[in-house]
């Protein structure tokens, strides 16, 4: 998901958050906090961070 929302695929990222979404509910399993935040964010159309340093 978040490679896929980094380089501004919504397509690619909304499916794999309907996939992930899909398979936590048929194994009644939660998502970690952090992935669901990042669903969040994603879902309300924000823009991805901006890669700063590194290489």
């Amino acid at each position: 998901m978040n490679i896929e929302w980094g380089s501004g695929n919504t397509a690619g990222v909304r499916k794999a958050i309907a996939r992930l979404q899909q398979v936590a509910r048929t194994y009644d399993i939660s998502l970690e906090p952090v992935t669901e935040q990042l669903i969040d964010l994603v879902l309300s159309d924000r823009v991805a961070p901006s890669r700063t340093g590194g290489s």
